[in-house]
């Protein structure tokens, strides 16, 4: 280890004139230390007051001109039509809805095609009083028979068309009791019997017929025959046809 001296130099000094010290001049900058660590953030401040307006700035320049309308273009072409789409579910039914008011009377439609057609109607009379027995009563005073179905010497109807048919019968009565009754194609359908003198008996009966089926008035016998007929009584037959079976022309017979 080598040995060294070191040596302090004393400079002689000046007193002031007074005790009190006076600081010296600044010393030469240090060099910066090293940064610190970073501190707390700080307590937000009070808000400031608000700053006054700046300056306008300057108008913009429009560099654009004043343009015309165009004209309107001209429509575009169709276009193709679009496929069908599929029909959509069916909706629930809704409610009824109330009964609406009743509609005011239409007026009458044309007759039906069986109206002017098939048309069939009769009423005569007898000219001879207490008919022959077990024979069809003849009625040779026609008061309508305008089809002719009703044949007035044989006194017999002969219906012209399935259908239905209403028949009456009113006969005066005197001297002898009556017994008739009202045939269809030989078979009795309903009688009457009047046993007093001077007195009548009456029937209406509604009958459904075939095409040809023939309808006619019979009395019993001699002692029951009393139809009676003179210028204050009158034996009268009728009969029509209420409507057809059918429309059909082709069926209608002829007498």
């Amino acid at each position: 280890m080598s040995d060294h001296k070191t040596f302090i130099w004393f400079e002689t000094g000046t007193c002031p004139a007074t005790c009190q010290s006076v600081q010296g001049p600044p010393g030469l900058q240090g060099v910066p230390g090293p940064a610190g660590a970073r501190g707390l953030p700080g307590v937000q401040g009070p808000m400031g007051l608000k700053g006054l307006m700046g300056d306008k700035g300057d108008i913009g320049v429009c560099m654009c001109k004043d343009g015309v309308n165009g004209t309107n273009g001209s429509p575009g072409v169709s276009g193709i039509k679009g496929d069908k789409g599929d029909t959509g579910a069916m909706g629930v039914q809704g409610p009824i809805g109330p009964k609406g008011n009743e509609g005011h009377m239409g007026i009458m439609g044309p007759p039906g095609p069986c109206s002017p057609a098939i048309q069939s109607a009769f009423s005569a009379a007898i000219n001879q009083s207490f008919p022959a027995p077990n024979w069809p009563v003849a009625f040779p005073v026609i008061i309508t028979n305008q089809q002719g179905h009703f044949n007035p010497i044989m006194g017999i109807y002969m219906a012209p068309v399935n259908g239905t048919y209403v028949f009456t019968y009113n006969l005066a009565v005197a001297t002898k009791p009556l017994t008739v009754g009202l045939f269809v194609n030989f078979n009795p359908v309903v009688k009457n019997t009047e046993v007093y003198s001077r007195s009548s008996t009456s029937q209406t009966i509604v009958l459904n017929l075939k095409s040809f089926d023939r309808v006619w008035l019979q009395v019993r016998n001699d002692l029951t025959n009393g139809m009676y007929t003179d210028s204050d009584s009158s034996s009268t037959f009728s009969g029509y046809l209420l409507h057809p079976d059918s429309c059909s022309s082709q069926s209608v017979a002829q007498l």
